[in-house]
């Protein structure tokens, strides 16, 4: 009788292993799958051309795979199980594990970056640089300064906690080819963040051990800002405030995030807020067709200047050091770095007297400026 039960309960149990992932199958086509970092796919089509769909079989398998049921508290379990017993990411994942236990961020171009397996030649190097110095001289002959900052990804200012398991190609970066030639060859105000970063990296904490992978930690934004700002100045005939540590609260609190909802370390480091701001948000809709919820406008009457900065940039500065940089001005824009090629059309609104034009090492929009430079021929 007794056997007769378990048998019973094991072939129900195995019914419902087997039926309950069909039965909560999600009957859609595509869709993105965050934690996986991919676009799912999408439902087969039973014919094709006017016929039967020879694939039709094996592209319902992966439709299916992608969209039975439970399958993302499987991919929860599986990810811990990757993380807490051996100490690794799935492998379709853009986060790495590096030697020290630090998470890291790279997909599989700034893979190549890190690897110097996307170097340029030459004669690539000399255009873009010789673009950068184009779209200078245009400024310059509308009495506005230019500004190119560069910033860094963390696998640069800490290659010692990225994956072992990409080997570099020599120690030149495709952004080292470009800051060299524009220091070397050319008169571009260009500022590169890389050696202050390295310098201070020996004292604090510049990039995150567990915090966000992608950006530099607050103080290694502080670090960027100061240095920007103090080497502005020194191009500058009028001084403007650069912020210290004391015009900020600095306070040690956990910023360790979470991935895939179950893979988190604590992770403490310094966070900065400005004590008494003085620059105030204003109504972006001055700004015209680029008024949107990613572009801002700053407006600072205690400034002491009446100096207009347009900051074309991206997260490096829009989540960290933009709104400290309006400190020290009377008014800034900040639209995103992609609009480079619409920088006449903006100047057309905006009579700025700088241009600080900031990209991250990820985000190379060198084709950009290049694509800006010869606009600026044509009548």
């Amino acid at each position: 009788m007794l056997k007769k039960i378990y048998n019973s309960i094991f072939v129900i149990a195995f019914l419902a292993v087997l039926f309950t992932p069909l039965i909560l199958t999600k009957w859609e086509s595509g869709g993105v799958s965050a934690d996986e970092n991919r676009n799912l796919a999408p439902f087969p089509a039973v014919t094709q051309d006017g016929a039967f769909n020879n694939e039709f079989t094996t592209q319902f398998e992966t439709w299916f795979k992608d969209h039975m049921g439970l399958r993302q508290e499987m991919i929860v379990a599986n990810t811990a199980l990757q993380f807490q017993v051996f100490d690794r990411m799935l492998d379709n994942s853009n986060y790495h594990i590096g030697p020290h236990g630090d998470l890291n961020y790279a997909t599989e171009e700034m893979l190549r970056d890190y690897a110097h397996l996307n170097i340029r030649t030459d004669y690539w190097v000399g255009l873009y640089g010789d673009s950068y110095q184009k779209v200078s001289d245009y400024l310059a002959e509308q009495d506005v300064d230019f500004y190119y900052v560069q910033c860094y990804d963390k696998h640069s200012i800490y290659p010692e906690q990225f994956t072992d398991k990409i080997k570099q190609v020599g120690d030149v970066s495709k952004t080292d080819q470009l800051i060299r030639y524009l220091e070397e060859e050319t008169s571009v105000n260009v500022i590169s963040l890389k050696q202050p970063l390295l310098e201070a990296k020996k004292k604090y904490e510049v990039y995150s051990n567990w915090g966000d992978p992608t950006h530099w930690a607050p103080r290694g934004a502080f670090v960027g800002y100061q240095y920007m700002m103090d080497r502005i100045n020194k191009t500058q005939t009028q001084q403007v405030k650069v912020l210290q540590e004391e015009d900020y609260e600095i306070e040690i609190k956990q910023g360790g995030i979470t991935l895939n909802q179950v893979i988190h370390r604590d992770d403490y480091f310094e966070f900065f807020t400005l004590k008494s701001p003085k620059a105030q948000l204003q109504d972006n809709t001055v700004m015209g067709k680029w008024a949107d919820q990613y572009h801002k406008v700053w407006k600072n009457p205690e400034a002491g200047n009446d100096t207009k900065v347009l900051l074309l940039c991206d997260s490096y500065f829009d989540s960290y050091i933009a709104a400290d940089i309006a400190e020290s001005y009377g008014e800034v824009w900040l639209i995103w770095a992609d609009y480079i090629g619409d920088l006449p059309q903006i100047l057309e609104i905006y009579d700025a007297d700088m241009v600080i034009f900031e990209c991250a090492e990820r985000v190379d929009r060198s084709y950009h400026v290049r694509m800006l430079a010869e606009s600026l021929n044509q009548p």
